[in-house]
């Protein structure tokens, strides 16, 4: 029941002087015995709790005033005082001789006589009229140097016009490491760390100068066992009696507070790195599905330059197909402290979509109350292409060798029987034709796998061009029409630029039913590209199969132009599919390949 440092012993032969001094108070003293039994109250303790000396002489227990439900407790605290431990204050009710009950700050302290305890000395100050209380206390010396001695928190000193400490507090002795003997009569500076010299003693001369400079600021002082400690202080000036100015500070020690301070910024730096150092996508939403924080790889999935152009956004603005139930279902999810894998597709800045593999799991308080979550994020788009190109190759590979592999064995079929010359060669010619099939279609899709690792170097398109038709009408005896060309575009590309002429030009021939197979080819340079168009006069195509042309996933587009498009997408062309005549199908087909120019 008394301050939270050790309990002041006050001598037993001193207690006259003392209780002349308690009379005039504003607040309740009271002397116990060690049966907790009133032995003493001073003049407001009498008129605060309703009693008289001689009430007091008759006897008073303790018990008979506080409420009766704190009486045990506050018994319990004496004990351990008189056995010689710490105390601290307590909020009390005391009980008036009326039943009225008053709530105040109590704080006692042991009264020995040669070394024994002999009895407890409590003192309680009314919460309800602090104020009141605060302002007197403030003409009272004795009273103001036992609030300021006993003060467990902040330390007080008080700085003459020479520097000098003419007081410190218990607190100030402890955080600068030091006794009052050493202290009193010292330039402070003498305790201040050298960076903190200068802006100590600038803002000391302009305060007492009357100049406006900051009343509380930090700066590091140097304890006795040589460390460096961080203290905040708060100051203020006072003349006194004889017109000397004199400089009253508070100061608070806040060196673990800094150390704690840096700790979590170390930590948080940390865990910025980590965030920043990871390929993946990594968010953290609140717990409405609001985000937090985003690393740079998430926002480079997404198509943002940093990432604060996702904080603050709701996840469901970016996610495709969810809506508001979605979004609940899944924070109930994480609520419940479940994790979860999925798959989902993402809305990219430009509006395309992006197929994610997705890791969230719930984020908790450290009070175990869910706060948010956070998300890994891992861009598959090249896996799902891969799988989308590998599903199409090998479908590819089953329908059309097994067909050409039906043909070659047709041909052994014959062959096993007494046929005519021009029926052997019929046979023959089928298991050829088979054989070639089959080394075609396996040499272009080595030539699409091929591609993929080529580097790109500044190439004329229509150097290449030229010698692809030239080759093409040595080997099919066709000879496409050329209407228009530069004589010089460069492009990026790579070796396998030909093979996209090529089977651009074969594919027209091949699916050429007419005698007379007929194959244009213009170009021409718009802006900042080059269109080159390559047309034909087949039967065309119907506008689904036209939309369908160049679809990885369909095998009838062959692997011919399967090689076409990922050589077209990886020199960054687009392919257009027309009719060679505007709505007329039926005169034949017109591609568009749109080249980016280098130069």
């Amino acid at each position: 029941m008394n301050s939270d440092s050790k309990s002041q012993i006050f001598p037993h032969n001193s207690r006259t002087a003392f209780r002349q001094v308690a009379d005039t108070m504003p607040f309740t003293i009271i002397e116990m015995d060690l049966d907790y039994t009133l032995v003493y109250a001073n003049n407001y303790a009498l008129d605060t709790l309703g009693m008289n000396i001689e009430l007091i002489e008759y006897g008073v227990h303790l018990k008979e005033i506080i409420a009766s439900e704190q009486f045990m407790a506050a018994k319990e605290g004496l004990d351990l005082l008189v056995e010689g431990s710490p105390s601290n204050p307590i909020v009390l009710r005391l009980k008036r001789r009326d039943g009225v009950e008053i709530t105040t700050e109590t704080f006692a302290e042991l009264i020995v006589d040669n070394d024994v305890p002999v009895g407890v000395v409590s003192y309680s100050i009314d919460m309800t009229r602090r104020i009141a209380v605060e302002e007197k206390v403030q003409h009272q010396e004795g009273a103001f140097r036992t609030l300021v001695e006993q003060s467990n928190f902040t330390g007080v000193f008080v700085v003459n016009d020479q520097y000098r400490l003419e007081y410190v507090n218990d607190k100030s002795c402890d955080i600068i490491g030091r006794t009052r003997s050493e202290l009193l009569g010292v330039d402070f500076r003498e305790y201040l760390h050298p960076e903190s010299i200068a802006l100590v003693s600038e803002h000391y001369w302009k305060r007492r100068a009357g100049q406006d400079v900051p009343s509380v600021y930090d700066f590091k002082i140097i304890h006795k066992d040589g460390h460096p400690r961080d203290v905040i202080i708060s100051s203020t000036t006072m003349k006194v009696d004889d017109g000397v100015v004199k400089t009253v500070t508070q100061m608070i020690d806040i060196t673990e507070e800094r150390a704690n301070q840096q700790a979590l910024k170390e930590s948080e730096q940390k865990h910025r790195t980590l965030v920043d150092a990871i390929d993946s996508g990594f968010i953290i939403d609140d717990e409405n599905g609001f985000v937090l924080s985003a690393n740079q790889p998430i926002c480079d999935i997404l198509g943002y330059d940093n990432p604060d152009e996702l904080i603050g956004s709701n996840i469901i603005s970016w996610t495709y197909g969810w809506d508001e139930s979605d979004v609940t279902e899944k924070i109930n999810a994480r609520r419940a402290g479940k994790s979860e894998h999925y798959e989902l597709q993402l809305i990219h800045k430009s509006g395309k979509l992006i197929p994610v593999l997705i890791h969230v799991s719930p984020w908790h308080s450290p009070a175990g109350e869910y706060i948010g979550s956070f998300a890994l994020i891992n861009d598959v788009s090249a896996l799902k292409q891969t799988e989308a190109e590998v599903r199409f190759l090998l479908d590819l590979l089953l329908h059309d060798l097994s067909n050409q592999l039906q043909l070659i064995l047709a041909g052994v079929d014959l062959l096993e029987t007494d046929l005519p010359t021009d029926q052997f060669a019929r046979a023959r010619a089928y298991i050829m034709d088979g054989a070639n099939r089959c080394l075609e279609l396996i040499t272009n899709i080595r030539r699409a796998e091929d591609s993929k690792f080529a580097p790109l170097v500044s190439t004329n398109v229509i150097q290449v061009l030229t010698s692809q038709i030239h080759l093409f009408g040595g080997q099919y005896g066709y000879h496409p029409e050329i209407t228009s060309l530069p004589t010089e575009v460069i492009i990026s590309a790579d070796g396998a630029l030909g093979h996209l002429f090529w089977n651009l030009m074969e594919n027209s021939i091949k699916h050429n039913p007419t005698d007379k197979k007929d194959i244009w080819i213009s170009g021409e340079v718009t802006g900042d590209s080059f269109l080159l168009s390559i047309s034909d006069n087949g039967p065309g195509l119907s506008p689904s199969m036209k939309d369908n042309l160049f679809d990885p996933t369909r095998r009838s587009s062959g692997v011919g132009l399967h090689l076409v498009r990922r050589l077209a997408l990886k020199y960054g062309a687009s392919l257009t599919v027309g009719d060679r005549v505007q709505d007329s199908p039926e005169n034949g087909l017109e591609i568009i390949i749109k080249f980016p120019i280098l130069r």
